[in-house]
């Protein structure tokens, strides 16, 4: 059985922004995180460029809540690594599952802490160890016993002054939270930079622009609408089908024009629907989009020119999509003039 407690925050003294990348480019990333983040309207100009500025150091991505911005107790802005970048990093690695037990008071005054702190004691089981965990059980001992033998354990703690301030005011947990589950998560980091083995700066940033197993880029996230891009969880999902659809477009700028209409009678089958059968309904629908998307975009003036788009994009009609696919289709046009122009 491992422990750790240490509840410290690291503190990273930004450089100035000339240092790294130009002024300009520095200026605008921090105008996009104070527009687009949660709560990035209450950041200081001087705060948002700071928050920039780490993400160009790390490569890491600023978009996501990965890692955040705070003034801590003697008014310096720092920063911390959000715990969810770290979880999908080590479930990445291996699966597994987490416990939290609260210490006792007897614990607490054992590892020098008081009673009105908050203390948390994290259980990882990871999934390659349960098969280690049955054979302990086997040979006689209990499952606590195995339990605790098995699982690597850390200690996450809240204090007093991690609560009130230096004149006993209260202070708020971050939002959505309260200082059990901080204590909690406190707990989890800890537990899974031991049982994982703590990653690498690099590790991390190249884990935060992952969504899924798809690859993203700044500009898959840059571009998202303000209602989307405050949304940790819908940006995500906006910038995987940005990259999901650029790597379709390059995909299919690498194919021959027999390899093109090739796969566009591959799929046929899924443009029209799994069984092949189009009801009179979505037809009429398909037939009245295919007319908005001829008249908006001039590249297409041809229903067959859009089938094959769809095709290409691994897309399919949807009466209830018609919005997310003339964008996409609209993309797909200005990709294609773009690649004529430069060709």
């Amino acid at each position: 059985m491992s422990q750790n407690t240490n509840t410290d925050i690291i503190t990273i003294d930004v450089p100035h922004v000339e240092v790294w990348g130009t002024r300009e480019e520095v200026a605008a990333l921090g105008k996009r995180i104070k527009a687009m983040l949660p709560g990035g309207e209450k950041l200081t100009p001087e705060q948002a460029m700071a928050m920039a500025q780490y993400a160009v150091i790390t490569d890491a991505n600023p978009f996501r809540g990965d890692f955040y911005g705070m003034v801590d107790r003697r008014g310096n802005f720092t920063f911390v690594e959000g715990y969810k970048l770290l979880v999908r990093w080590a479930k990445r690695i291996c699966g597994y599952t987490e416990r939290y037990v609260p210490l006792s008071a007897a614990e607490k005054r054992q590892m020098g802490l008081r009673d009105e702190d908050i203390a948390y004691r994290c259980h990882i089981l990871r999934d390659d160890q349960k098969d280690t965990l049955r054979e302990f059980i086997q040979m006689g001992a209990t499952f606590a016993e195995a339990y605790d033998i098995v699982t690597t354990q850390a200690v996450g703690v809240v204090t007093r002054e991690d609560r009130v301030t230096r004149d006993g005011k209260p202070i708020d947990p971050p939002k959505g939270w309260t200082w059990d589950q901080v204590a909690q998560k406190r707990a989890l980091k800890n537990a899974l930079n031991l049982s994982h083995g703590a990653p690498s700066p690099r590790e991390l940033a190249a884990e935060s622009w992952k969504v899924g197993d798809t690859e993203t880029r700044p500009e898959d996230w840059q571009d998202a609408p303000p209602e989307i891009a405050r949304d940790p969880e819908l940006a995500a999902r906006y910038a995987a089908l940005q990259a999901h659809t650029r790597q379709v477009l390059a995909e299919n700028d690498r194919r021959s024009p027999e390899e093109r209409a090739e796969q566009f009678q591959k799929n046929v089958s899924l443009l029209r629907g799994d069984d092949g059968i189009e009801t009179d309904f979505i037809e009429e629908d398909r037939d009245r989009f295919y007319r908005q998307v001829r008249q908006g975009i001039p590249y297409f003036t041809t229903n067959a020119d859009i089938d094959l788009a769809l095709s290409d994009m691994k897309l399919r009609y949807d009466p209830e999509n018609e919005e997310f696919l003339f964008d996409q289709l609209a993309r797909y046009a200005g990709y294609v003039a773009d690649m004529s122009n430069h060709g």
